[in-house]
């Protein structure tokens, strides 16, 4: 047991963060699992402790606890070709710590710029808080306490804020004592609003049961990890996994892979769901940091990270925007977020088995759209996509990206509608804008059957638009054939970069 976790005699409810033991056998340590894997140095040394890994979404950077300056304190690696870096102490959040106070649980937002823990410091709202620091430009800003819209006199801990950034998972001290003394805790969820988490509730049963901790929700939004000390576990806190759909959390599933007799509380995963990060007790009864393979039956549904900046097209420069994911057949909004407003920086996290359109917009600017059709994806990937928006000024002209026609055809499509709309609310937030669609096509045919398929495209587009309230004098309906191309038509991803709808301001 890990006494430094139970702050003095105010937080005795504070349990044991201890996780899978090690046994010494011939001078090295035996693991219960056998698919453990030390990280090695430079992040783990044999004289002192490292504990309560937290590591980032795309499995490139980790924080956890230490006590190798003689007290904890946050520390920060970063992974390249599988090589862990020198340990960093965070000292813009340790240097604020008093040597009595207690802080822990760190836990990434999954875009990688905020870092959220747990801490009595100076500023503590009640008796233990939840905190976060922000990361600007790639440096870690001052400490800030969540607020009392999540934090009351008592403890609140632990937290973990879900990919959209929307709900914020937490622990927060019970009414019950477990079965060894411990005070218990349940999970609680708050819903942002605005800048800030608000309205905390319990999380319904089958989760809570009396005496619950450290959530950890995945990169899918709905599978949550969590430990509880219940019937039918191999004693102590033992891991849980439920999974969300709709409103309901299905019935947790005991991690018996990982549970053991001793207390199984904090571990970490990355965006692609499969390993595990956890702190394991070697056999100097110091704590180091382990990583195995999460069994496929735990994984979170499978998901694509998609990555950016977006800039600003006439200085190149990075620039603040609101980025909103929605199902592209249903028109579902999937969610809606904020980039970092100063490096410009956007991560999303879509689940695969789906088509996607996300846009990207800003006020006072042009929108830049995307399609991201998921479902046939097979496996975890990466994709790099930066974004340019272009100020709304004469004669601006910028590509309706997600405007669909059928084959050989005028006809729109139903997935071009999510497109249009916001057309239609551009137009109709700048009601004076007068704007030419004109409609391009590659040179495959004649000039003259592609001169009038694009007339005829771009007067499919001005009727949505009038359809839904945009005037027809503000508007124009122009076809260029395969007049104006925008690229060589040399190759077949070329001639598709030519086949387009573009929006151009004739008068503001």
């Amino acid at each position: 047991m890990k006494n430094r976790l139970r702050h003095s005699i105010l937080y005795f409810f504070i349990h044991v963060i201890a996780v899978i033991s090690v046994f010494a056998q011939n001078d090295a340590p035996t693991l219960v699992n056998p698919s453990l894997r030390t990280l090695g140095k430079p992040i783990n040394t044999l004289e002192f402790s490292e504990f309560a890994p937290t590591i980032s979404a795309d499995g490139n950077t980790l924080i956890y606890e230490s006590d190798k300056s003689g007290r904890w304190r946050l520390y920060i690696s970063s992974q390249a070709n599988g090589v862990w870096s020198e340990p960093k102490d965070m000292d813009v959040i340790n240097n604020r710590v008093m040597p009595g106070d207690f802080i822990g649980g760190p836990c990434f937002s999954y875009d990688g710029n905020r870092l959220y823990f747990t801490s009595n410091m100076k500023g503590t709202v009640g008796g233990m808080d939840m905190w976060y620091s922000e990361k600007i430009n790639d440096v870690w800003q001052a400490p800030k306490n969540m607020g009392k819209t999540v934090n009351t006199a008592g403890y609140d801990g632990f937290p973990s804020v879900s990919p959209d950034g929307k709900s914020l998972y937490f622990m927060r001290a019970g009414t019950n004592n477990s079965p060894t003394g411990q005070r218990c805790c349940i999970l609680m969820v708050a819903e942002k609003r605005g800048n800030y988490f608000i309205n905390p509730k319990a999380l319904p049963s089958p989760v809570n049961s009396g005496c619950e901790g450290y959530p950890r929700i995945m990169a899918d939004g709905k599978t949550l990890i969590f430990s509880s000390y219940r019937s039918g576990g191999k004693g102590g806190y033992d891991l849980y996994q439920s999974k969300k759909t709709g409103a309901k959390w299905s019935t947790p599933v005991a991690m018996e892979f990982i549970n053991t007799p001793k207390d199984d509380e904090l571990i970490s995963v990355p965006a692609s769901g499969d390993i595990i990060y956890l702190s394991n007790t070697n056999k100097n009864n110091k704590d180091d940091i382990y990583k195995l393979p999460l069994p496929k039956e735990f994984r979170p549904d499978e998901v694509v990270s998609v990555e950016g900046v977006v800039k600003n097209e006439e200085t190149n420069k990075p620039m603040p925007a609101i980025i909103r994911v929605s199902n592209i057949k249903t028109k579902e909004k999937i969610s809606e977020t904020e980039n970092d407003s100063l490096s410009g920086k956007y991560n999303l996290y879509l689940q695969k088995g789906k088509k996607y359109d996300v846009s990207v917009t800003s006020k006072g600017y042009s929108f830049q759209s995307e399609v991201y059709d998921l479902e046939k994806a097979t496996a975890y990937e990466t994709i790099k996509k930066d974004m340019v928006l272009e100020p709304l000024k004469l004669n601006a002209s910028f590509r309706l990206n997600n405007l669909f026609f059928d084959f050989d055809s005028a006809s729109l499509t139903k997935e071009s509608e999510l497109e249009l709309d916001r057309v239609i609310e551009m137009m109709k937030t700048n009601a004076t804008m007068q704007v030419e669609i004109s409609a391009h096509t590659d040179d495959m045919g004649s000039d003259a059957y592609n001169q009038k398929l694009s007339q005829l495209r771009a007067e499919s587009v001005v009727k949505y638009l009038t359809q839904h309230g945009i005037l027809q004098t503000r508007l124009v309906a122009k076809g260029y054939g395969e007049s104006v191309p925008s690229v060589p038509n040399d190759t077949e991803e070329n001639r598709a970069k030519n086949r387009r709808v573009e929006f151009k301001i004739i008068k503001l």
